[in-house]
């Protein structure tokens, strides 16, 4: 992974933080995509917004994303906006003599003299794992698919040709139907 300056907006101090709440904002922009190396994504924004409360050995982080990211169709392959508006926490517990942050989905164990986190990785995975599994054009008013017209009629000549096929038999398939039991 490459370094950068928009890697430093993920590093959140935690030594000498005050206890209490504060809340604080990060976009997840086209610098951070590119540095993430997502396969196949284009583009995108999401705005992420932290509400971090912090106690004596315990730190609680809500997160918050709201934006779009620009994905291929898994049809067509022609850009889709792909748009994004979901939660998700992480429990940081603070103890001594932790040599090494221990993480466990979304509750870390660090050591408490740990001077930050770094949660540009935590990010990286809550927006690669909101992802649909299938990411395709909307279809219109018509319930008719949106995406390129040139793939789509490809595609139905490519299945029709399939479909033509299909009837005949493979004829070594076929001489397994004679063998009886």
């Amino acid at each position: 992974m490459k370094t950068s300056p928009k890697l430093e907006e993920f590093k959140l101090r935690i030594a000498g933080v005050e206890l209490g709440k504060r809340s604080f904002s990060i976009d997840c922009d086209k610098t951070f995509f590119e540095l993430a190396d997502i396969p196949d994504l284009h583009d995108g924004l999401v705005k992420l917004q932290i509400e971090m409360d912090v106690s004596e050995k315990m730190i609680l982080l809500d997160f918050h994303f709201h934006g779009y990211v620009m994905f291929p169709c898994d049809r067509c392959l022609d850009p889709v906006k792909v748009d994004l508006d979901f939660n998700d926490n992480l429990v940081v517990k603070l103890v001594p003599l932790v040599e090494e942050i221990e993480e466990e989905d979304n509750l870390w164990i660090v050591n408490e003299n740990e001077y930050e986190l770094d949660l540009y990785h935590f990010v990286y995975e809550a927006i690669t794992l909101a992802l649909p599994s299938r990411i395709v054009h909307p279809d219109d008013e018509n319930g008719q698919p949106t995406c390129n017209p040139k793939v789509l009629e490809t595609l139905k000549q490519l299945t029709r040709q399939e479909d033509g096929k299909s009837d005949e038999i493979d004829p070594r398939w076929e001489a397994l139907k004679n063998i009886k039991k």
